[in-house]
């Protein structure tokens, strides 16, 4: 009897670690799904509203508060305001040039003027770093005979092209360009910028990043690569820059930025383009919705490219093991340990199935915000919330009722 005894017991022991092997299995499994899901998100260029507040409290809590990034290449930068260098373009007398009638009258930039300066820095060929010319040269105007020798000849150069209507619009010059898009979230509220468009279209930041640095990009049907290393798609810029950074002669100490024809003012106005990136656009006009406020369109490639520039966007094998550890962890408080001093509570209380869901979920999310944290600022990466803390919500509810469910089930055919 005291053998039989033993050797239940022993039974017993084994078919306990067997069930804990599996259930430990299955947590292994259940953290690699959330972590696949995790990486099958920030493909997306979608964002909710309320993960937009997380943004905007961490960026000002890292670059504001704990000044955890310099402002990268700050003495390596210029920005050229073109909003008061303005001429008036009439389509009708490029159409039909013999035409005696007036056509649409646009406001566009001063062509004069840029031309102007880029015959300065093709004066200077090796002594400038980059020109970022985020102006649309989608039709002709005035000005264009002296400006096309002159911005075909600059050496490095990149300008915007974008799409309208899911038409390409790009530079009637032979120029190199880009895309530029501002709308990539809920047609309003700018928070991502993509390295490939739909149609394989490399961003401005991106194009910009692999003209300045050894690093290229590459995609597959449905993968994109930073030198053979997996990539996300899209980044959340960081925004270094932003319109407070935009400082003017008129401070007399460490200014970075010029109305363009004050510039060209001066004789000596080289000297302030020497060894610079070269950033141009309307600081005034376009402007976009973003997480930190409205900023200027040229200002927000600017942090894009600088985003590329300093986190490089890759998946690094730390930023995965960092998110396997809190994803086995959680998944396996839910699957091993279901029944949790927390649910005790609930149950003496009596707390409705909906309270509990809300508790459960609220308590998810404030997890989610903590990985978060070392997500984004260890690793530059924005992890989304919402998701995530729905499907872990709706998992330990069905796990907690999943009993009284088997329970009434067999009840049920029981009663045939």
């Amino acid at each position: 009897m005291a053998l039989f005894n033993k050797i239940s017991a022993f039974l017993k022991k084994e078919a306990a670690l067997t069930r804990f092997k599996t259930r430990l299995l299955i947590v292994f499994l259940h953290a690699l799904l959330l972590l696949v899901f995790t990486i099958l998100l920030q493909y997306t260029s979608f964002i909710r509203y309320d993960e937009i507040n997380f943004l905007k409290w961490a960026s000002i809590w890292k670059h504001d508060v704990f000044n955890s990034d310099k402002k990268p290449l700050a003495k390596n930068v210029v920005f050229l305001d073109v909003s008061k260098d303005l001429a008036l373009a009439d389509d009708n007398a490029y159409q039909q040039p013999d035409s005696t009638m007036k056509g649409a009258q646009r406001v566009i930039t001063d062509r004069v003027k840029l031309a102007k300066l880029f015959s300065i820095l093709n004066s200077h060929p090796n002594e400038y770093r980059y020109v970022i010319c985020d102006v649309l040269f989608e039709k002709p105007g005035p000005g264009d005979s002296v400006l096309k020798p002159q911005i075909e000849k600059l050496k490095n150069v990149l300008t915007s092209a974008i799409t309208d209507k899911g038409k390409l619009v790009k530079p009637i010059f032979n120029v190199n360009w880009a895309m530029v898009n501002y709308t990539a979230i809920n047609k309003s509220t700018f928070t991502k910028i993509p390295i490939y468009y739909n149609d394989s279209l490399k961003s401005l930041p991106a194009l910009l990043y692999e003209k300045t640095t050894p690093n290229r990009f590459s995609e597959n049907r449905f993968l994109t690569f930073l030198n053979g290393k997996p990539t996300f798609n899209t980044a959340i810029p960081e925004f270094y820059y932003r319109n407070a950074d935009l400082v003017w002669p008129e401070s007399k100490e460490n200014f970075n930025t010029y109305y363009l024809g004050d510039l060209l003012a001066f004789p000596e106005c080289f000297s302030a383009l020497k060894d610079k990136f070269i950033i141009i656009g309307d600081f005034e006009n376009d402007v976009h919705s973003t997480y930190l406020g409205r900023l200027p369109g040229s200002l927000i490639l600017w942090d894009a490219y600088l985003t590329f520039y300093t986190h490089q966007v890759t998946i690094s094998v730390e930023w995965l093991l960092m998110l396997f550890v809190f994803y086995f962890l959680i998944s396996y408080w839910i699957i091993i340990h279901p029944e949790r001093k927390l649910k005790a509570i609930h149950q003496k209380i009596r707390v409705p199935f909906m309270s509990k869901f809300i508790i459960s979920y609220i308590s998810y999310i404030g997890l989610l915000v903590l990985i978060n944290i070392f997500s984004y600022f260890f690793f530059g990466t924005f992890v989304s919330l919402f998701y995530i803390a729905t499907y872990l919500t709706l998992l330990e509810s069905l796990i907690e009722q999943f009993p009284t469910w088997r329970k009434n089930l067999y009840e049920y055919i029981m009663t045939f």
